[in-house]
């Protein structure tokens, strides 16, 4: 054995350091590029996982999280296959965001893994991370989607909110101008009810002068002819009963199709404004509260006002009934003295 000075040892020595040292790298490629990659910007994470095989092939799991601009998270997951030689790195997969067919490539140096290719030609780093640091990464995207879609629940709930609060006013106000219109119509036919009553009364006690005159004819040649006469009169007085009442029952028809449903109306919107409303803003709460005070203003009068209407038509009625039998017995008497 030949023996070797100090220098020549230390010489001898790094240079068998800087050999292995080559090999390792030459081979730790190809055995360190199992495990996972991850790479991730303010919307997306993807989640790269990787399996060499003895013969260099790769076989793996490439997943994206995604969040939409509207704050909804879009989750895809494809498997690949693919080989490496040295430092470069092929994956190919098919069936992922909308791709019949997809191929990456790119390099591996150290704990990074880089690839492009597929929809976006532009280099993604990829790092070596571990499993704790894919699921922190979207957890942070998760935050972020939940943040998001909050706020637009949020803005869709007071947007909805802001939208029945104005339409609540809105019907209040119009059903304060349907009750005062009503005010209005209802002093009128107040004001005629008296003479609709005096004018059956009238028209019994013109149909009950034709009878009497009609009983009051002596015999002749011209009596029937006369009582005739009467009695014709007498059923055309009848008929104008009718046209009184006619009107009478339009009015009862309104009424009930058109008023009745306001004071309905009245008593629905008069509860509302009972139910306290806690999210709606201060300037909301005070309109809301000056609507409802305006409804509980002119309540009360438009309520006496229909029943005023509602009894003088019941009123009305009765007396249209006892007028028309009267008149309906005078008829059969001026029938029998003809």
């Amino acid at each position: 054995m030949t023996n070797r000075t100090p220098n020549e040892s230390s010489s001898v020595a790094r240079l068998i350091l800087s050999a292995l040292a080559a090999v390792v790298l030459l081979t730790g490629c190809q055995r360190s590029i199992s495990g996972t990659y991850l790479v991730n910007d303010k919307a997306s994470v993807v989640w790269l996982e990787l399996v060499r095989t003895p013969d260099n092939h790769l076989t793996g799991q490439l997943s994206l999280t995604t969040m939409k601009p509207d704050g909804a998270i879009d989750r895809n997951s494809v498997s690949v296959t693919g080989a490496i030689d040295g430092e470069n790195v092929s994956l190919s997969g098919s069936k992922f965001l909308g791709l019949g067919a997809f191929t990456l490539s790119g390099t591996l140096q150290g704990n990074t893994l880089t690839l492009s290719g597929g929809l976006e030609p532009t280099p993604f780093p990829f790092k070596r991370a571990s499993l704790s640091d894919y699921q922190e990464k979207v957890a942070v995207l998760d935050a972020q989607s939940k943040s998001i879609l909050d706020s637009r629940t949020a803005a869709q709930d007071k947007q909805r909110t802001d939208a029945a609060e104005a339409k609540f006013v809105a019907q209040i106000d119009q059903l304060i101008a349907n009750m005062k219109r009503f005010d209005s119509e209802a002093d009128v036919h107040l004001g005629r009810f008296p003479n609709v009553e005096k004018g059956y009364e009238a028209i019994t006690a013109k149909i009950s002068t034709y009878v009497e005159r009609e009983r009051q004819i002596p015999p002749g040649s011209t009596a029937s002819v006369t009582r005739s006469q009467l009695s014709v009169a007498a059923i055309q007085a009848s008929l104008v009963t009718d046209q009184l009442h006619n009107q009478g029952t339009v009015l009862q028809s309104t009424l009930e199709s058109n008023v009745k449903p306001t004071a309905d109306e009245v008593t629905t919107l008069g509860q509302m404004c009972s139910v306290a409303t806690p999210r709606l803003s201060p300037a909301q709460n005070e309109e809301r509260s000056a609507a409802c005070n305006r409804l509980s203003n002119a309540a009360p009068a438009f309520r006496q006002r229909y029943a005023d209407v509602v009894a003088g038509l019941a009123h009305l009625e009765q007396v249209y009934q006892h007028e028309r039998e009267t008149q309906q017995g005078l008829l059969q008497t001026a029938q029998r003295l003809q």
